[in-house]
């Protein structure tokens, strides 16, 4: 079954790039919450599928249509997938070009992600996760 979840955490990531709201949405539970790490979007939480839809709006919205996240890594957890990516994204306003490396955890139930958590610090996501970077096996993206 854990293998499905990687492959949901790429395919959540390919829609994400793509800007496929509803592909994006169709891979959430429709009780889904999200926990937002983006501090111009006020880290905010957002609960359910219309709100996955918002979330993503809200990023567009803050960074530009042209945000992306490259995977570098995955990690299989069983239920949590952790993902080791960098953010690329142009300043809507300022038109600086910015590369950000990040962690998500995506937390998965029957083929569908429950619980989303973007962290701007991968350690933060080890840290809540309670395992070491040397512990985990990395997946290709």
């Amino acid at each position: 079954m854990s293998h499905e979840n990687v492959e949901i955490a790429r395919i959540f990531t390919r829609a994400f790039n793509a800007g496929d709201v509803e592909a994006l949405a169709a891979c959430c539970d429709p009780n889904v919450e999200f926990h937002s790490t983006f501090a111009a979007i006020g880290g905010a939480v957002y609960h359910g599928r219309d709100a996955a839809r918002k979330w993503y709006g809200d990023i567009a919205g803050e960074w530009g249509e042209e945000i992306r996240s490259e995977i570098e890594s995955l990690f299989d957890l069983g239920e949590d997938v952790l993902v080791y990516s960098v953010v690329h994204a142009r300043g809507p306003h300022s038109g600086v070009e910015v590369d950000l490396p990040a962690a998500m955890v995506m937390k998965m139930r029957d083929r569908r992600i429950v619980r989303f958590k973007g962290y701007a610090h991968r350690e933060d996501a080890l840290a809540d996760l309670g395992v070491s970077e040397d512990a985990l096996q990395p997946i290709a993206p």
